[in-house]
């Protein structure tokens, strides 16, 4: 199944719901998550070049933050503002220091920021939480009796509070028109269910991953990507699921922006497994490699466990033809804690 968001929005309890197609989702899309054609008014504003101070605000149970324009304005990180989302006016949080960038057409249109969030913000966004944890137990209660195969993830109210998005997880699609209907009726406002993937459910609620901070997904990555196996071996990473997969039971997606870096470092160093002689004379078989700190590790033919900066290897070394690595030897000297020969 694509992981492609499914969504639909009722507008009343009257209207008739059919199964989500490719076409109709496709155009729901586009008028429910494309903002206002301010392009003209906006590049009437800025001349190409100009020189914008931007950041990121992230608004809760949304898997990306939106850049937004601060001018002169003072904001700090962390800090609660009133901003457009994707989903209408709502309070979300700066989840980046201002930055500058150049303006080019390709931005437009851009937001701006100008509003903090008050106390009374702060007081209905409070009231807002408790109302989606009451819909959260309606909407499952009713999952359960209408025996649909999903998995209700959690459940968001925009707008402020005059619409209520329940996001899910299903192996398949789902005809949850009768729960539409029963979710209008008891709730009495207008109702959005949206098919997620697991990347998303853990991208919207967050969470602390293994490594111990905040899991990227939810504060700073707006594009997950696709992660494969080889990127995990290329980075050495133990192919068992505990050291593999993050919170949301997929591979980590560090994984995926980080592989570039590995890849980069990799060129400047053997492959393990290789043959080399080092600039200090050394010859002998890598027998690990250490990535991220440019460095080897060589097993010599006198049996010395050496490791070495990655300025000790030479590629196009050659090691003369009668020279043959010890089948075994009879004692083995550890010499890499002592020191990285450079």
């Amino acid at each position: 199944m694509s992981n492609d968001q499914i969504e639909q929005d009722v507008e009343s309890p009257d209207e008739e719901h059919l199964p989500p197609t490719n076409e109709n989702i496709s155009a729901q899309n586009d008028e429910e998550l494309s903002p206002p054609d301010s392009s003209n008014k906006s590049h009437n504003r800025y001349s190409d070049g100009e020189e914008l101070t931007m950041v990121q605000v992230r608004f809760p149970g949304n898997a990306k933050a939106f850049p937004f324009n601060i001018a002169d304005r003072n904001f700090k990180y962390g800090q609660k503002v009133v901003a457009m989302s994707d989903r209408g006016m709502a309070v979300g949080y700066i989840n980046s220091f201002p930055y500058k960038v150049q303006f080019q057409k390709s931005m437009l249109p851009i937001r701006n920021l100008t509003q903090s969030a008050t106390d009374e913000d702060y007081k209905l966004e409070f009231e807002n939480l408790k109302r989606a944890r009451e819909a959260e137990e309606t909407c499952q209660e009713l999952i359960d009796q209408l025996k649909l195969e999903m998995t209700l993830t959690h459940v968001e109210f925009t707008q402020f509070g005059k619409k209520a998005v329940f996001y899910f997880n299903a192996p398949a699609r789902v005809d949850f028109r009768d729960l539409v209907k029963q979710l209008v009726a008891k709730l009495k406002m207008r109702i959005e269910l949206r098919q997620i993937s697991v990347r998303e459910r853990a991208a919207a609620i967050g969470g602390i991953a293994a490594c111990g901070l905040q899991t990227c997904c939810s504060s700073f990555l707006n594009n997950h990507g696709s992660v494969g196996i080889k990127m995990a071996k290329n980075q050495s990473v133990a192919l068992i699921p505990s050291k593999l997969n993050g919170i949301c039971g997929q591979i980590k997606c560090c994984i995926r922006y980080e592989d570039q870096v590995y890849c980069q470092k990799r060129k400047s160093l053997p492959k393990e497994g290789q043959m080399v002689k080092t600039k200090c004379g050394d010859a002998g078989k890598v027998i690990g490699l250490h990535i991220i700190k440019e460095q080897f590790d060589l097993l010599t033919d006198q049996g010395v466990k050496r490791r070495y900066h990655k300025i000790q290897y030479n590629r196009d070394e050659r090691l003369p033809a009668e020279w043959k690595f010890p089948d075994r030897f009879d004692h083995i000297i550890d010499e890499t804690k002592l020191r990285t020969i450079e």
